[in-house]
């Protein structure tokens, strides 16, 4: 990310860097809303439950936490792209447009990189979450450098879409990395879970609260 930085401006220039972050600071705060407090909750919520062997239980904070961190991603990403010409005339900086729909895709893919770093996590595996961080970083530069070069001789306004564009492409792919992590420890989560003695079934009503009263905390903070 820091490597990133310098020869991203020197590439599309004041004016595109203008374009740049004109996008990425609003993409940060609709992230933060999105993702901030949820990894430390399903990991908590993941840990205390696999304490007290109820694997299945921590699966299903996983599975309703995916279901609702996917919702609020799909709501942000839209908002992001259907509303970008509306924003970027309100921020009066209209050359940003492109920039700002080439992020919006990411707000769909972090807060699902997010449930699953925090049901690793809670499972006490750190590797998955390092992996895809390792992956989404090193993708996100190179597609982004790679865009904006390319596309430089287009005009200023797409060789900074083209930079932010490595901002989706890389979390699509730190997903597909956790994805495919996942899959791996699929049957041994399965084992854990058909092991189990006596089930015990949580409302998703009452997961999706307990949720809620972890991260809004620390997403305020």
């Amino acid at each position: 990310g820091a490597i990133f930085r310098i020869p991203i401006g020197n590439i599309i220039g004041d004016e595109g860097m203008g374009y740049y972050q004109t996008a990425y600071p609003i993409y940060v705060f609709l992230l933060v809303f999105s993702t901030n407090g949820a990894p430390a909750a399903i990991s908590k919520m993941v840990s205390e439950r696999l304490a007290i062997g109820q694997a299945g239980e921590a699966h299903r904070v996983f599975k309703v936490s995916f279901v609702l961190m996917a919702a609020i991603g799909i709501l942000a990403a839209a908002i992001f792209f259907f509303g970008a010409r509306p924003i970027v005339t309100l921020l009066k900086n209209p050359g940003a447009y492109y920039s700002m729909l080439a992020i919006a895709p990411a707000l769909l893919f972090v807060p699902l990189m997010a449930v699953f770093r925090g049901y690793f996590q809670g499972m006490q595996e750190m590797e998955p979450t390092a992996v895809s961080q390792l992956a989404e970083q090193a993708v996100r530069v190179a597609v982004g450098l790679g865009l904006a070069i390319f596309l430089v001789s287009s005009g200023t306004e797409l060789a900074a879409a083209g930079a932010s564009a490595g901002t989706s492409v890389g979390p699509i792919v730190g997903t597909l990395v956790l994805i495919r992590l996942y899959q791996k420890r699929r049957g041994r989560i399965q084992q854990a879970i058909a092991a189990e003695g006596q089930k015990h079934f949580e409302r998703a009503g009452d997961l999706l609260k307990q949720l809620a009263a972890i991260a809004i905390p620390i997403t305020i903070g």
